[in-house]
């Protein structure tokens, strides 16, 4: 049996290279997207054509009940999870911290700093 790695944030940039690099080493890996199922789904498409083993699974990493069901998703398609990689993150566009919301440093440290630490 594979071991499973899960990577957040992985529908693009890094994490989909590493996503692809992590499959053709021998894992099976579960593709984590907020909200672009097509880039997910292109990616686990790349996987499995070059024989590897992959699912995309939707979640929002800033929001516990969406990590705790991804967790449990990728525990009953793959199998217990070996390692992960915190890719997910975001900035937003460039502001002056005098320009910028509280929604916006909230949505930071959600995704960011606490959904890193939950997924872990």
């Amino acid at each position: 049996m594979k071991p499973v790695l899960l990577i957040t944030g992985a529908s693009r940039g890094i994490g989909a290279a590493t996503a692809v690099l992590a499959a053709q080493q021998g894992w099976a890996v579960a593709v984590n997207y907020a909200s672009n199922a097509s880039a997910a789904t292109s990616v686990v498409q790349q996987i499995q054509s070059s024989g590897g083993t992959a699912i995309a699974v939707q979640a929002d990493v800033g929001d516990e009940a969406q990590i705790l069901r991804m967790f449990a998703e990728v525990d009953s398609k793959l199998g217990r999870i070996s390692g992960i990689v915190n890719n997910a993150g975001v900035v937003d566009v460039t502001a002056k911290v005098e320009d910028q919301t509280w929604a916006r440093w909230e949505r930071m440290m959600r995704i960011n700093v606490l959904g890193s630490f939950a997924c872990a």
